[in-house]
């Protein structure tokens, strides 16, 4: 009998469904993680989950689009009562460019230097690193101060970057809850996600998805 499944897991094979049933062949990674705004290393790790629960079955191992729903997938995909079957979202488009700031020369934190000014303009998204899958979050407590991120900041989050050893990632935890912190995948496939206080202990999970890496901080005085 095929296991129960996390809320993520059943987003996931829902849009599979959903995909499969609009073009009548099986969707890529690719395909599935613009459909639900997460990236393409996160989609794969949902697909391994639904495969070993039963849901989904690799008719065509390496190939891009040998995965097909089992009956027991096909009835939580179209049959879950908690969620009803929509149309697909529509893929991102561009966004709008963002305004240019003036940078008009130097300021001294030490000793005093020569006020010149000599104006350039820096493109807004360049300096925030702005990609077109970016969002922002709030952060709320002291687990990556050492990081220099504060309660209050800003963090810049990029959905569509897999992260890299050591990144700063926001991970969402099996229960659902979400962590700002650094990651750590370890060779048996878990993740330790480390926070930037000393006070803080580390998590240690065998599941993870990773909805983004940290890209920038804004902060407000």
């Amino acid at each position: 009998m095929a296991r129960p499944l996390t809320s993520r897991q059943l987003e996931v094979l829902q849009a599979f469904a959903r995909a499969k049933e609009s073009a009548c062949i099986s969707p890529t990674l690719e395909e599935l993680g613009k459909a639900l705004g997460i990236n393409r290393i996160t989609v794969y790790g949902h697909i391994q989950a639904l495969l070993q629960k039963g849901h989904l079955e690799n008719l065509l191992p390496g190939a891009s689009r040998g995965l097909e729903m089992t009956e027991a997938g096909e009835h939580v995909a179209t049959g879950h009562p908690r969620q009803e079957l929509a149309p697909l979202p529509p893929f991102p488009g561009e966004l709008s460019p963002l305004p240019s700031i003036p940078l008009l020369g130097r300021i001294a934190a030490g000793e005093p230097i020569e006020a010149v000014e000599n104006r350039t303009e820096i493109p807004l998204g360049d300096l925030l690193k702005i990609a077109e899958d970016t969002y922002l979050l709030e952060v709320k407590g002291d687990s990556m101060v050492d990081a220099h991120i504060q309660d209050g900041d800003l963090v810049v989050v990029r959905r569509d970057r897999p992260p890299k050893d050591g990144d700063i990632v926001v991970g969402v935890l099996p229960d659902e809850t979400a962590t700002l912190k650094r990651y750590y995948p370890q060779p048996d496939g878990g993740t330790i996600l480390q926070p930037a206080n000393p006070n803080m202990a580390p998590i240690f999970c065998e599941e993870l998805e990773v909805r983004g890496v940290v890209t920038g901080v804004i902060r407000r005085y």
